[in-house]
């Protein structure tokens, strides 16, 4: 479904209904949505979280909120939908408790303005005995209680009550924290009006009086956070400015002034501030008579539905991307590399304020793009005092292979791609464990597995002597031929493997992590022997065991974490374990690992991320904590350990570097995006990949960016290095392998 999607089924429900019905007289308290919303006179509401008070906005505009004095006694309904919104890395707007009279509606209705535009409408179902009817976009489903719901709140919809008694929901939106900076209204105007202006003369005059009076915010006045959390001095959001119609029409119009005599061409707007802009260019088009084509292209692929990246249909006139700004290049880069997915490139672009940084400089001269914009800062009375940018490396892609039928839902570390040098090897989401030909990406061989349902190969494969070793979701352990492809052993003792095998050649052993449907026995590490896959030892844990092994062969150690919220630490020969750790944090929570640890063979320690969130440094010889950090959200990466210094990344958009002899953060890295795709040392630098799809580049001596190559997809994996073919090779969530170059520094 498109308008819809289930979120999570089973909630319980219990304590939190009840919760609402202990206090009956909450319902009348505020009856101004039902008294003065025609649509909503059948509803009671509990408002949690309200609009900011502001005379001057309309309240579909106004995008702050804040606790209502109600609020306070449903302490349960608030704590449910602010953990939620951390989950899903978003900011909780405004939340509400809403009942349906029996035999009753919600009338049919659209949701307008800037605040629904850059938020998702929730509904969770605390009481509805014959299931709640919703409607949106010509789609209809029946909601049950303990559901949570996403729904597209900004298509016509209606709801309906079928049963004999109230129908009672949570309803609040959720801003994601990639737009908070937009969650701040414009300055209070004394008295709550605009001052009165002259009325422009021209299109351009029209939107630089509206930027100068909508779009530009100041730092001294409110409070403007940075996408890396530092405070701005000033701000342009042209989300306000298209929110307005005539300045709106007047920027397309701008657009038309610069294009009317270039046809025939095609427009490409940038999610998300691109997207109001480009629709007003098509309608303008249309308007005109010489309507153009238009296509939307996707910050990130949709995890559903046909996992686009592209909304709309590409033709084969020449393409003028348009977007509200151009400062680093960043996000019009991102439209490149997608567009060269489909074997196109960008002919112009257009945007509307250029800022002309040295780094959006360097983009479209490396690229060879020319940029369109009416405006520049320096016209605005604004300036950006940033030091000219050192040199940075480029990259160029050589080949790329893309294994079919990606798992798109899934944006998680999968299978890492590994080479000996004449090929490369990893697994897909289809089942296919491929051997491509290092030269050109031509497949070598493949063998298949089957795993319905599952999630088939996320198992990151290992290389010794002519053979190659992974596991996959259908249960089995394999070991094959790295020149043929030929079966070798396979060990089916489990019923899912998605962790990868780490290997001990002088013990002539393999250890990875297990997963049964067996409660009780959910998972567990085992050693099997690398020559004929036999098992010589397990070690059973309660939850399953993604994570995969370590191991430190001058100890002959190996540890593991699992979903029991702890680490093991195991002799290697034998299985006896020498200890377990459990996880936890400065609130009391545990969290499991999901993920290789590392070892710090200098200190005796052993580092490792954690799902709550904590890195840990464990002494490897008592099992306990030497000292850990807490980060903002989940780490599921491997970390990397170089000489003094750790590097790990975490959900939260940042590779942190820890100084291991100081027991301190020595920096972090700002990603701009979540981090999974774990960091290696690989041709004297440190290389990780982010979710929104760019491979960072890392001097290890000053732990500086010092380059970056933007690839269409989020790279969720490690990236790996052939040294005979001086070719890097990265492997994306979508199953895409890219192999690249690096070229010396510009």
């Amino acid at each position: 479904m498109k308008y819809f999607k289930l979120i999570r089924s089973g909630v319980e429900v219990g304590p939190l209904l009840e919760e609402v019905r202990s206090q009956p007289d909450a319902w009348l308290v505020d009856t101004g949505r039902q008294e003065k919303i025609r649509v909503q006179r059948e509803t009671n509401t509990i408002f949690l979280r309200g609009a900011v008070p502001r005379r001057d906005l309309n309240l579909n505009e106004n995008q702050e909120s804040r606790p209502t004095p109600a609020s306070k006694s449903f302490p349960k309904a608030l704590a449910f939908m602010a953990q939620f919104a951390e989950e899903m890395g978003c900011q909780l707007s405004r939340a509400t408790i809403v009942r349906l009279k029996p035999k009753s509606q919600v009338f049919r209705h659209i949701d307008e303005g800037s605040y629904y535009f850059l938020r998702d409408r929730f509904h969770l179902v605390l009481k509805s005995s014959a299931g709640s009817v919703l409607m949106s976009g010509g789609e209809q489903v029946r909601m049950q209680e303990g559901e949570l719901w996403w729904f597209d709140n900004k298509q016509y919809h209606e709801a309906y009550n079928e049963s004999d008694e109230w129908r009672i929901h949570y309803i609040f939106d959720l801003l994601s924290n990639e737009y908070s900076d937009l969650a701040v209204n414009p300055v209070v105007v004394p008295g709550g009006k605009p001052k009165e202006r002259p009325a422009p003369s021209s299109a351009r005059e029209l939107v630089a009086a509206a930027i100068r009076e909508r779009a530009i915010l100041n730092g001294d006045k409110q409070r403007l956070i940075s996408e890396k959390g530092s405070r701005n001095n000033w701000m342009i959001d042209t989300r306000r400015l298209f929110m307005q119609p005539a300045a709106l029409d007047a920027a397309a119009e701008l657009f038309w002034q610069e294009y009317s005599g270039r046809m025939p061409f095609q427009v490409g707007g940038m999610e998300i501030a691109g997207i109001p802009l480009l629709s007003a260019i098509l309608m303008k088009s249309h308007g005109r008579g010489t309507p153009v084509n238009g296509f939307i292209v996707r910050n990130e692929r949709k995890t559903y539905g046909t996992g686009s990246s592209i909304e709309g249909t590409l033709t084969a006139e020449p393409i003028v991307m348009v977007d509200d700004i151009l400062n680093s290049g960043r996000s019009m880069d991102k439209a490149r590399v997608v567009l060269e997915q489909e074997n196109r490139t960008i002919a112009s672009a257009f945007v509307l304020i250029d800022y002309l940084s040295p780094a959006g400089k360097t983009w479209r001269e490396r690229h060879g793009i020319t940029v369109n914009a009416p405006f520049t800062l320096g016209e605005l009375g604004l300036s950006i005092e940033r030091p000219q940018p050192k040199p940075m490396a480029a990259f160029q892609n050589k080949w790329r292979f893309a294994s079919p039928d990606p798992n798109f839902f899934h944006r998680v570390p999968k299978s890492f791609p590994a080479t000996d040098g004449k090929r490369v090897y990893f697994g897909g989401d289809c089942g296919i464990f491929w051997c491509l030909d290092a030269r050109d990406g031509t497949p070598v061989w493949s063998f298949k597995v089957e795993s319905p349902g599952h999630k088939n190969l996320w198992s990151s494969p290992a290389i010794h002597c002519g053979r190659v070793y992974f596991g996959s979701y259908d249960g089995n352990v394999y070991c094959l031929d790295a020149e043929t492809g030929a079966e070798q052993w396979r060990f089916i003792g489990a019923d899912w493997v998605g962790s990868s095998p780490t290997l001990a050649p002088e013990l002539g052993l393999l250890f990875i992590g297990l997963e049964f449907a067996v409660e009780g026995k959910r998972g567990s590490i085992a050693a099997l022997r690398m020559d004929d896959g036999e098992k010589v030892w397990e070690r059973i844990t309660k939850r399953y065991t993604h994570a995969s092994p370590a191991y430190w062969p001058e100890r002959q150690l190996v540890a593991c974490g699992s979903n029991d919220n702890e680490m093991f630490l195991f002799d290697a020969p034998t299985g006896k374990m020498r200890w377990r750790f459990e996880t936890s944090s400065a609130n009391g929570a545990k969290g499991s690992i999901r993920h290789a640890p590392a070892f710090d063979t200098k200190r005796a320690h052993l580092v490792t991320g954690c799902a709550n969130g904590r890195i840990y440094i464990i002494d490897v010889q008592t099992g306990l904590e030497v000292w850990s950090v807490q980060t903002a959200n989940t780490i599921y990466t491997v970390p990397l350990v170089l000489e003094d210094k750790a590097y790990i990344g975490s959900t939260d958009k940042y590779l942190y570097v820890l100084d291991l002899e100081r027991r301190a953060v020595k920096t972090k890295i700002f990603a701009g995006s979540k981090v999974f795709g774990p960091p290696r040392l690989l041709a004297g630098r440190i290389y990780f990949g982010a979710c929104n799809g760019v491979v960072f580049e890392i001097d290890p001596a000053t732990d500086e960016v010092t380059g970056t190559h933007q690839l269409p997809d989020a790279v969720t994996n490690a990236l790996t290095y052939n040294s005979e073919a001086k070719e890097f090779y990265a492997l994306t969530y979508m199953n895409e392998l890219f192999a690249f170059s690096r070229a010396p520094a510009a």
